[in-house]
C-alpha cells in the first residue's frame, strides 16, 4: 500500500509529473510511469525516509529528448553518434571503468556488415564499417533518433547521490539482498518514429 501511495503521489502529482521535457533533457520513467527523478531522489534521501524500500527492484527506463549528434569519419568509415548533453546523468550504470557494455544486436535495415564498439560511456556509440550510404541514412533519421537505458532500482548512492543500476558501491539508501534477484541492463538506440531498435547493448549481471 505504502509503495502504491508513493507512486501515486509522484505519478499523479502534476508539479512533478507529465512534461519533464520542460525540465529535464531526459524523460524518465519508472515501471513505465514518467516521472521527475530528481524529485524522487530528493524524497528518497530525507533522514526520515531512511527505511524506505518503496522502490527498490522497480524497472527503471530513461530515454534521450534532445537531438543526438551524428559525425561520420569518410576515411576510417567509422559512425559517432552521441548526446550533446549528458545522457541520464542521475544514473549509476557501470560501478567501475572495468564494466561495459556489449552489442548484441544491430539493425540490418540499416548497417550490413558493421562492428560495434563495447560502451563505457553510454551517452556515445560508435559503429566500425558504416558506409556512406548507411551513414546518410541514419542522418537523414537523425531527428528521430533516441537513446534508450533500462534497468532495475538497487538503491541510492551516498556520494553522488544518484540511483543505482547496480549493488554494488556506498549507499545511503539500500536494497535488500535478494537471491534470485538480476540487474541487466540494456541500452539502445532508436528510431522512435518507426518504434525499431537500431542497435542494442547489455551489461548482464
Amino acid at each position: 500500500m505504502t509503495k502504491l501511495l508513493c507512486l501515486f503521489f509522484f505519478v499523479c502529482n502534476p508539479y512533478l509529473y507529465a512534461y519533464s521535457e520542460l525540465y529535464e533533457s531526459d524523460l524518465y520513467y519508472l515501471d513505465k510511469n514518467e516521472v521527475l527523478l530528481y524529485k524522487i531522489l530528493n524524497w528518497w534521501g530525507i533522514e526520515s525516509h531512511e527505511e524506505s524500500t518503496e522502490f527498490c527492484f522497480n524497472s527503471i527506463k530513461v530515454r534521450s529528448n534532445k537531438t543526438l549528434q551524428v559525425s561520420y569519419d569518410t576515411q576510417l568509415k567509422t559512425l559517432k553518434i552521441d548526446s550533446k548533453k549528458k545522457f541520464a546523468h542521475l544514473l549509476s550504470v557501470f560501478e567501475n571503468k572495468h564494466v561495459y557494455l556489449k552489442n548484441e544486436y544491430i539493425n540490418s535495415n540499416y548497417f550490413q556488415k558493421v562492428k560495434a564498439e563495447n560502451i563505457q560511456k553510454i551517452n556515445t556509440m560508435h559503429l566500425k564499417n558504416v558506409t556512406v550510404n548507411e551513414y546518410e541514412k541514419i542522418k537523414k533519421n537523425q531527428k528521430n533518433l533516441a537513446f534508450e537505458l533500462e534497468g532495475k532500482v538497487a538503491g541510492l548512492l551516498s556520494g553522488s547521490g544518484k540511483l543505482s543500476l547496480h549493488r554494488n558501491g556506498d549507499f545511503l539508501r539500500s536494497c535488500p539482498h535478494k537471491e534470485k534477484e538480476t540487474f541487466d541492463i540494456v541500452f539502445k538506440l532508436l528510431n522512435i518514429k518507426t518504434k525499431e531498435v537500431v542497435a542494442q547493448y547489455l551489461l548482464k549481471e
